[in-house]
């Protein structure tokens, strides 16, 4: 199983996902429980990460693809942002403002 942390509750190929929503205390056990590839583009996105998590990493714009039993913490705006120029230039309090955290797992 790999593990990933995203900032969208993609489906990356065809399969069957659940997807539930977490506090920050629940998304703080998970990020404790392994390794995991941090995948966040964004450096607003990343900043507020740190904030939540106290964890510091780089903006990584890399794609993943989900097989069976692979999970992921997404951290992600709970809806589209009205400007489209908006996307990429939000601040971090924005980002707090409308943020989700919720965990994706694909099961089959």
């Amino acid at each position: 199983m790999k593990r990933y942390v995203l900032n969208s509750a993609v489906i990356t190929a065809p399969g069957v996902y659940y997807y539930k929503l977490v506090t920050p205390e629940e998304a703080k056990k998970w990020l404790g429980e392994g390794p995991f590839l941090f995948t966040i583009g964004y450096e607003e996105t990343v900043r507020a990460f740190r904030e939540v998590f106290g964890i510091d990493l780089p903006v990584n714009r890399r794609q993943i693809r989900m097989a069976p039993g692979d999970e992921a913490l997404v951290f992600r705006l709970k809806r589209r942002l009205e400007n489209r120029n908006d996307k990429g230039n939000l601040g971090v309090k924005k980002v707090l403002e409308l943020l989700e955290i919720g965990i994706l797992r694909r099961w089959r």
